[in-house]
């Protein structure tokens, strides 16, 4: 669809309640001095406007991270119907849009996630324009323009709002009301061109993306997998971060009433020693190198095989919350280039913590 309107920046007020009505909005809010977290706001002064990246990204509101599927006793088994209200989460950047694309994919895909799609059909996206910081990639890897995942999108111009229409629950809300919005007009949208222009030359951190699949390939015995092996923690904290990781583990927890019980579902990280481990006992992935190289391929080329597209999206959140400083996907995929690293130094990294 992708219909364009425009909002006054002085309307802005009149907006956030419009989505107010719609049901709970769900933004960027400052939490420490560099972190940032997508949570509850009841006013538009709460919003943090200038964050680059929230701590979790969005996938947290539709891949919970724990929940419950089924309640059962001697005498019968019941699936949890979750209660989902509709609900705004507002200010989702290009590469997180991107994240949410491909999750939609992995959970729509027949026989589809019943309690991902009940979440993401009650959820109004609503994208938000940002600048990137020197660990944003998305450029790189083809992320850094809205093309999915949301169903509308606000690129801030100076006085005004620039908005994208992508579907039909993002035009029925532009329809219910037209007081707020104008028709988009040719300096609008000259105005729009040159936002994305700059934001384009503002990146710091970029590769060559075009050849990672045969990169991967051909680097799969590269030295460098040990070294980033060697300082792994083995502490998963790259997997919830990302966008799109989406692997979970499954158990029942028995009550203490004798027959009843709960099957519940929460997050999983294929870092953790325990995750490739099957019966035997055998583990498929070992060390920490072994993990490390599938991770990696999983974001860099794995899902590229099936659906032409890797699922790192250059958000940079694994760059920043890792331990060990393995997790700088740039200056990786450099390395494994032959190129010249633009690593951030320890100095920068520790002032950021």
């Amino acid at each position: 669809m992708d219909k364009t309107v425009t909002l006054k920046k002085s309307d802005f007020e009149a907006f956030f309640k419009a989505l107010l009505n719609f049901g709970k909005v769900y933004a960027p809010v400052r939490v420490s001095k560099q972190s940032f977290s997508f949570k509850e706001v009841t006013k538009k002064e709460e919003i943090a406007y200038d964050a680059v990246r929230t701590i979790l990204p969005p996938k947290k509101f539709f891949f919970t991270q724990h929940e419950s599927l089924l309640k059962y006793d001697s005498e019968n088994i019941e699936e949890v119907d979750p209660k989902i209200d509709p609900f705004v989460l507002f200010g989702v950047h290009p590469c997180d849009l991107a994240g949410l694309g491909i999750v939609d994919q992995i959970y729509s895909h027949e026989p589809a996630d019943p309690y991902y799609m009940k979440r993401r059909d009650s959820a109004l996206v609503v994208g938000f324009s940002c600048m990137p910081d020197k660990h944003c990639f998305c450029k790189a890897m083809g992320t850094d323009k809205p093309d999915k995942g949301y169903d509308i999108f606000l690129t801030a111009l100076a006085d005004d709002y620039f908005i994208q229409i992508k579907n039909e629950r993002g035009a029925a809300f532009i329809h219910a009301h037209p007081e707020l919005f104008q028709e988009s007009v040719d300096g609008d949208r000259e105005s729009f061109k040159q936002f994305w222009l700059d934001r384009d030359a503002a990146f710091e951190a970029d590769f060559d993306g075009s050849n990672i699949k045969a990169v991967m390939d051909m680097e799969w015995d590269n030295e460098v997998w040990e070294d980033l092996g060697n300082r792994c923690l083995s502490c998963g904290n790259c997997t919830p971060v990302c966008p799109t990781c989406y692997c979970f583990d499954v158990y029942d927890v028995p009550s203490l009433h004798d027959g009843e019980g709960e099957r519940i579902r929460e997050w999983d990280s294929c870092q953790f020693v325990g995750f490739a481990k099957v019966a035997g006992p055998h583990n498929f992935r070992p060390g920490p190198v072994d993990r490390l190289k599938f991770w990696y391929r999983h974001k860099l080329h794995g899902f590229d095989d099936g659906v032409d597209i890797p699922t790192c999206v250059g958000c940079g959140r694994c760059t920043v919350s890792c331990p060990s400083g393995i997790d700088d996907i740039v200056n990786v995929v450099l390395r494994l280039q032959g190129k010249e690293s633009i690593l951030i130094s320890d100095k920068d990294k520790n002032a950021e913590k």
